[in-house]
Parts: C-alpha cells; sequence; structure tokens
C-alpha cells in the first residue's frame, strides 16, 4: 500500500517552484515516491523514471565519491545531510547540484520520509539565484512545521536552511574536497 504523504509535504510539491524529491526512508534504498514537475524539467527524467529509484540514477562517472561518502554517513547517522554533488541529466549533461536533504519524522519518532531539495547551480547570477532559491525553500519548510502534520518535538531543523548564503556552495565543495 502507498505511503500516505502528509498534505503539507504534498502542498509544497504541489507549488513547483524548487525541484523536490521524496522517499520512503523506511524502504531499503530510500526509494522515490514522489517528485514535483520541477525536478523533472530539471533533470530531464520521467515520474516513471524515477519512482521506486534511488537518485543514484542520477550519478555518472564525474559524480564524486567524497559526496556520496558524506550522504552515506549522515544517512547512517539519521543527520540531514547538504551536499554538492556532479548530478547527470536524461540527456547525460553533467551539471552540479547543491543537494539537501531533510529527514521527516512519524509521530512514532521514526523517519518516515527523506525530503531531498535540489539546486542546480547556474552559470550566472548564482548567488542570487542561491538566495531566492533557499528563500523558496525554506518559506515551504515553515509551511511544513507550522502545518501540525509532524510531531511537535520532531519539526524539520530550520536553523541551517536559515544559514545559508552563496558562500554556502564554497563551503559545500570544500567539504566534498575536504572528505576525499
Amino acid at each position: 500500500m502507498p505511503k500516505k504523504i502528509p498534505d503539507s509535504i504534498q502542498d509544497f510539491f504541489d507549488e513547483d517552484q524548487i525541484p523536490l524529491v521524496l522517499s520512503d526512508a523506511k524502504m531499503d534504498d530510500n526509494p522515490l515516491i514522489s517528485i514535483n514537475p520541477a525536478f523533472c524539467r530539471m533533470s530531464g527524467f520521467t515520474a516513471s523514471d524515477c519512482l521506486g529509484q534511488n537518485c543514484r540514477f542520477m550519478h555518472g562517472a564525474g559524480t564524486q565519491e567524497s559526496s556520496r561518502n558524506i550522504m552515506r554517513g549522515d544517512f547512517a547517522s539519521k543527520r540531514d545531510t547538504s551536499v554538492l554533488i556532479r548530478n547527470y541529466r536524461k540527456t547525460g549533461e553533467p551539471f552540479d547540484n547543491f543537494l539537501y536533504i531533510f529527514g521527516i519524522y512519524d509521530h512514532e519518532d521514526e523517519m518516515g520520509f527523506r525530503l531531498g531539495a535540489q539546486f542546480p547551480i547556474p552559470k550566472r547570477n548564482r548567488a542570487e539565484s542561491f538566495e531566492r532559491h533557499t528563500k523558496i525553500l525554506l518559506e515551504g519548510l515553515r509551511k511544513i512545521n507550522a502545518s501540525g502534520d509532524l510531531p511537535r518535538h520532531r519539526l524539520i531543523d530550520l536553523e541551517p536552511v536559515e544559514a545559508l548564503s552563496a558562500s554556502s556552495l564554497l563551503f559545500a565543495r570544500l567539504r566534498c574536497l575536504k572528505a576525499a
């Protein structure tokens, strides 16, 4: 039986302003159970290409092992993660992706979902684009937290998102280099 996606998360997906994916954290390999149209536009993949798959289908020859290791470690420790990773569109075109993944906990205090927000780094106006993306992400996460869909003691931690700035892209790159 498909897992019920909380209404506030579905509403955020329906706003369709930034690429989003949702995985089932209770299933082996965190398969995607929802993606939004912005993700399809960004990646070139269709919903049928993605659903039931782990997001590793976007990895390729240039995907940094250090980025993968950061995500593995954060997942194993049940921490939210942010990483700069080389991904590939369906066409094979590479792009740098600032990825933020949040754990969404259920009323039994278990991680039920992982929400991935993607930011493909543009060649121009990076700072302005990143700040706009972060603002939209923060507004969506605030709505989810305010909705009552999540246990009050396990709201999405907004502090790291509030601290994001264009310099976060540089820090993410340095974190990957340090992990190499």
